[in-house]
């Protein structure tokens, strides 16, 4: 399946998750806290990193970008500590922190990770945290 294109309402970060700027149909925002997702940034810098430079983001404002979109397997940065097996949804920058019972989800995680900003390897998915 092949990720969708769209343009980057902002600088996005690499492996977050992403929504769809409001009262837009190609515009893409890092997800913040409550917001379900649509998908996840890509986990590369959009331009090439020099020997001695920091990684820059996944995509930066005004520029197009492709995203890994639902049933798509990718890496998704940690809000904190996660367990495999758990569901996911998006904290106030984008990263992935565990959902509860009733909660909107918007991946699943298949490998977790034991302190924020390491990477989780998680499924996009959509549903409710069963009770």
């Amino acid at each position: 399946m092949a990720s969708p294109s769209y343009v980057a309402s902002e600088d996005i970060a690499t492996s977050v998750f992403v929504n769809v700027l409001s009262g837009s149909d190609h515009k893409i925002e890092v997800c913040d806290a409550g917001d379900l997702a649509i998908g996840i940034s890509h986990e590369g810098p959009q331009a090439a990193v020099l020997p001695g430079g920091s990684v820059g983001p996944a995509a930066v404002s005004g520029s197009s970008t492709r995203i890994y979109g639902m049933g798509e397997s990718c890496m998704l940065k940690a809000g904190a500590a996660v367990s495999a097996g758990a569901f996911l949804k998006p904290d106030n920058t984008g990263r992935g922190v565990t959902a509860g019972a009733g909660e909107e989800y918007s991946a699943f995680c298949r490998a977790g990770a034991e302190n924020a900003n390491e990477l989780l390897q998680v499924t996009i998915e959509m549903g409710i945290v069963p009770a």
